[in-house]
């Protein structure tokens, strides 16, 4: 099927007409490829181009070159003519341009500000000198046929409009200005980041391109509360028309508390200190970590410091930790409420039971109840955040004390104190901030800003060490340039002087002496028997 050969496709080459300039017999795309335009590199944006450096005052010419505005008065007002063209030009023939740009520093169109890339076609009104993009400009005036400056409101025409890049027909360099772009090339690669980084070289595109090089290679660490998902910005900003556009995701933080909160796994303890005797609480912070959070928080700024339980219903439960003591009061440790955390592995279904008082679905602030009895048509409805392991005596004693119409206990029963004993939350905390502070000081040490002290010197070589006294450390050869040898009965016959000694990974293979004769302590020497055929016998087994 392909042309000369009897493969049955046709190649890219052959369909391109990569054999001739006649194209083939069944027809195909007729390009010459044989001779390829000389193709040239852009200039960035913001770049003169005839010094080929950041322009300050942007000036162009009626066929859409773009100086800056001193170096081509300069140049106009000594050779009277086109840097490139060679046709007369005066400073009155050219115009001012006026770019836009975003918070970042990066041009954009002033319509839709959507930010110049090297694949926008830009456009610029001769009249006021405003620099569009081509979508724009088609859009709003073009395609209405409404000639009238998008951003001053004058009023213009078509033959206004230039070009000012177009990345579908890029402009050909002379020879003249090639040459010089190689040599300033030629120059900029010579030069250092420093020299880079001089003050003279000023604009987005060169400073840009020195933060690049002045940049670590290494990633930048990420927070430690850093989420799975971005902030949304880039889809937000590729959506909206009055976002300015963003390009770069950025990870979402997750609150500190939440971090936490899905990373407890303990027990928590405390004690409530009634007038009555003591009751020793076991909190889940490992089930309802917001709840206990809560609740621990609280005791610890005193919050329920003589607070009263305010009602006390025999056989069902008892109810405190309002201030007010009326039932109606009381403030979460945030300051509003907060939603309840119903676990399906806890139920109200013991006598002793933790819970949170509500005024309905997520309504929790500072009281609780504890209960006196099974009550399992509260599951689902309050949150239960632990249980009474020491003290049910003393709970007892309470549910004994008479109580009013109102199930308001005679007798005054009051929260003395509530001590924490085991704080899951601030151990967290610490041990995060070690993991934090240990995670700085490591990145410290590896990038060279400090050096270790003595003691933590000491601390790596013993981790470092093993108690056979070899060194933990990748090593490039197992082989032991001394020990090329092993002794087997004086022959070596069969040895290779680089085969390695060691036994596992770390340990050298231990080299034993000879048995010493047994002759100096007055008996016989015991000698190795030889075979008549000349081979070795083992001997004695002294020296395993």
């Amino acid at each position: 099927m392909g042309r000369w050969t009897d493969k049955p496709y046709i190649a890219q080459s052959e369909w391109s007409n990569a054999h001739g300039d006649e194209g083939l017999p069944f027809g195909g795309k007729k390009t010459n490829i044989q001779g390829k335009k000389e193709t040239t590199e852009s200039l960035p944006l913001d770049c003169c181009m005839l010094s080929l450096r950041p322009f300050t005052k942007p000036m162009c010419t009626a066929d859409g070159s773009v100086f800056d505005a001193d170096v081509i008065t300069t140049y106009v007002n000594e050779h009277h003519k086109h840097p490139f063209t060679g046709e007369a030009l005066d400073i009155g023939d050219m115009t001012e341009l006026v770019y836009h740009q975003n918070a970042d520093g990066d041009y954009v169109d002033p319509v839709s500000f959507k930010q110049f890339t090297a694949f926008t076609k830009i456009v610029a009104n001769r009249k006021s000198g405003q620099v569009y993009s081509w979508a724009s400009v088609e859009e709003f005036n073009i395609k209405i046929n409404v000639w009238d400056d998008l951003v001053t409101g004058d009023p213009f025409e078509r033959s206004d409009l230039v070009v000012l890049r177009d990345p579908n027909a890029p402009k050909i360099l002379t020879t003249s200005n090639k040459d010089k772009l190689t040599d300033v090339r030629a120059e900029k690669s010579s030069r250092t980041i420093a020299d880079k980084a001089a003050p003279s070289a000023t604009g987005s595109a060169i400073v840009k391109q020195t933060a690049k090089l002045t940049a670590p290679a290494s990633k930048a660490s990420q927070p430690y509360n850093a989420a799975s998902y971005s902030k949304g910005l880039t889809a937000a900003s590729f959506t909206s028309t009055s976002m300015t556009p963003v390009t770069k995701n950025e990870a979402d933080l997750v609150n500190s508390e939440e971090y936490m909160f899905a990373r407890i796994k303990a027990k928590g303890y405390a004690r409530l200190v009634t007038n009555m005797g003591d009751i020793n609480l076991e909190l889940h912070c490992d089930l309802a970590p917001r709840t206990c959070y809560n609740f621990i928080k609280l005791a610890q700024s005193g919050y329920y410091k003589g607070t009263k339980f305010h009602r006390s219903i025999k056989n069902f439960m008892l109810q405190g930790g309002d201030p007010t003591g009326t039932g109606r009061g009381g403030k979460s440790f945030w300051g509003g409420d907060f939603k309840d955390e119903i676990s399906k592995k806890l139920s109200h279904s013991d006598r002793g039971i933790l819970s949170m008082a509500n005024r309905g679905p997520n309504t929790n602030s500072s009281q609780f109840f504890i209960l006196y009895r099974v009550s399992k048509h509260l599951d689902g409805k309050h949150t239960i955040f632990g249980r009474v392991v020491g003290g049910l005596p003393v709970l007892s004693k309470i549910e004994s004390v008479p109580t009013d119409d109102s199930d308001c206990p005679e007798q005054d029963i009051v929260i003395n104190d509530v001590s924490v004993f085991v704080d899951p939350f601030t151990e967290f905390s610490k041990r995060l901030e070690r993991k934090l502070e240990h995670e700085k000081d490591s990145q410290a040490l590896g990038a060279g800003k400090r050096q270790r002290t003595v003691a933590e010197e000491e601390q790596h070589e013993r981790e470092t060490t093993t108690w056979f006294g070899t060194k933990i450390a990748p090593a490039v050869s197992a082989v032991d340039p001394t020990s090329g040898l092993e002794e087997r009965g004086g022959s070596a016959r069969d040895e290779t002087p680089t085969a390695p000694r060691v036994v596992g990974k770390y340990l050298k293979k231990p080299k034993f002496d000879a048995p010493k004769s047994a002759a100096g302590a007055g008996g016989d020497a015991h000698t190795s028997k030889t075979k008549p055929n000349g081979g070795q016998a083992f001997g004695d087994f002294a020296g395993w």
